[in-house]
């Protein structure tokens, strides 16, 4: 039977499936737990972000020697872009007898857009492995100097960090710390 103006379908015509292919049940259990496992390892990652652990997190470092003692305030984890304080704080007893004298590692700071430094140093030079600031006595036995940074934004990784109080050029306490960089 055929319908007015509709060609007729050639006797020896291929027929063509158009249903889907029957899968195995294997194959259907196997390809719905991979999908669970990538579902649940981006609900990780994102309940991991929204606590808060892929932020900044800032550690205390110190150490005691000759008689001053230095802590340095800086940034364990963080990542590119965010802003990330440093703060050194060097305390003497009886007070200081001359300049402070701070020397950091160039390779750690190279982590950070460095904004500003707060008192500004009175004098700063470089060695190439380190950056020394100078800076005047404070009435009293602490001083604290803080630097206003920022990760750079094509930072990956981190760096190991170095501070030294000198006196006579020489260093009289140091202490060494980690920031990582979370992509």
């Amino acid at each position: 039977m055929t319908l007015e103006g509709l060609p007729e379908i050639a006797p020896d015509a291929e027929v063509i499936a158009t249903a889907p292919e029957e899968s195995d049940a294997r194959h259907v259990r196997r390809a719905r737990n991979l999908r669970r496992i990538v579902i649940c390892a981006l609900v990780g990652v994102l309940v991991i972000g929204v606590a808060g652990f892929l932020g900044v997190r800032s550690a205390t470092t110190t150490a005691t020697d000759n008689g001053y003692e230095l802590r340095v305030t800086h940034p364990r984890v963080t990542r590119p872009g965010l802003a990330v304080p440093i703060t050194i704080r060097v305390e003497h007893r009886g007070g200081f007898d001359g300049p402070i004298v701070i020397a950091q590692n160039v390779k750690y700071l190279d982590l950070f857009d460095l904004n500003g430094v707060y008192p500004d140093p009175d004098a700063s030079t470089s060695n190439g492995e380190d950056v020394v600031f100078e800076f005047e006595p404070p009435d009293g036995d602490v001083f604290e100097v803080r630097f206003d940074t920022r990760t750079g934004p094509n930072v990956q990784w981190g760096k190991r960090g170095e501070t030294s109080v000198l006196v006579g050029g020489e260093p009289v306490v140091t202490v060494s710390y980690r920031t990582l960089v979370m992509p």
